[in-house]
């Protein structure tokens, strides 16, 4: 009778979800560079790869998990995660269409703008004193075409607007063509121009208000990881959340001071 007893009280513990702290979180993300938030290209995670790495890495840990990372070109994250292959996306931007596949923290219907793990603002630089204007609409004054990274929204606002682009993955190499006129202006994530404003120095390079452009990138999961870990996955998110700011306002000098 007690050995009855006593397998039964174990199956039952057995079948109990895990505890938080006990979850295994597997996360895939760009291959590519975006630093200082996404640090390194290839399929290796570097020492130092990036404050929204960081930050995730540490709301993970808050909650007692164990994180591992995979880095994969674009096109293969959602494939990855549908096949069940990973559990989710470390920096993705929401939209209808990825919402059919992966769980964003969202509130009231949107996106919840409390949770996100990265926000990348595009703005836009000129030669100090130059006639090219930026009225949060439209660019005015152009002569010469406008530098472009690889965020293909910013590339598809100008487009639509009539700019000529010109796709540079150097921040350096950008900066130094608008310096010698061959382009206009350079849009550009807004950690990265304004540190090539103060290496320019001499008040050579001025930045435009608004950004033209405000992304903001969350840590989505698949549909079937939140249905199993929802209570870890909410907390999760609200840890991302907390440890935001002060991580990133510890983290960015470091990453921009040694690139």
């Amino acid at each position: 009778m007690m050995i009855r007893k006593f397998a039964m009280v174990l199956l039952v513990v057995l079948s109990l979800p895990l505890p938080a702290g006990a979850v295994d979180l597997r996360l895939v993300y760009i291959d590519q560079d975006a630093s200082p938030y996404l640090a390194g290209s290839g399929t290796a995670v570097p020492g130092r790869p990036g404050i929204a790495v960081e930050l995730v890495q540490r709301a993970v840990s808050r909650l007692g998990g164990t994180l591992h990372l995979t880095r994969l070109p674009a096109r293969r994250m959602v494939e990855e995660v549908k096949a069940g292959r990973q559990d989710g996306i470390l920096g993705f931007r929401h939209s209808e269409e990825r919402a059919r596949d992966l769980v964003f923290p969202m509130r009231n219907g949107q996106p919840d703008l409390t949770r996100y793990a990265a926000r990348l603002a595009h703005s836009l630089y000129r030669r100090r004193g130059d006639g090219i204007t930026w009225d949060g609409r439209q660019v005015g004054g152009l002569r010469a075409p406008v530098a472009v990274s690889s965020t293909q929204l910013v590339s598809d606002a100008l487009l639509a607007q009539g700019v000529e682009i010109i796709r540079i993955e150097s921040s350096g190499q950008m900066f130094a063509m608008l310096a010698l006129g061959r382009v206009d202006a350079v849009v550009i994530i807004d950690a990265l121009g304004d540190r090539q404003m103060r290496e320019q120095g001499n008040g050579q390079i001025e930045k435009l208000a608004p950004p033209v452009l405000v992304e903001d990138f969350h840590v989505p999961v698949s549909r079937h990881f939140y249905g199993a870990n929802r209570d870890f996955t909410e907390r999760l998110w609200q840890s991302i959340g907390s440890l935001r700011d002060a991580t990133y306002a510890e983290l960015t000098p470091v990453y921009l001071a040694n690139p």
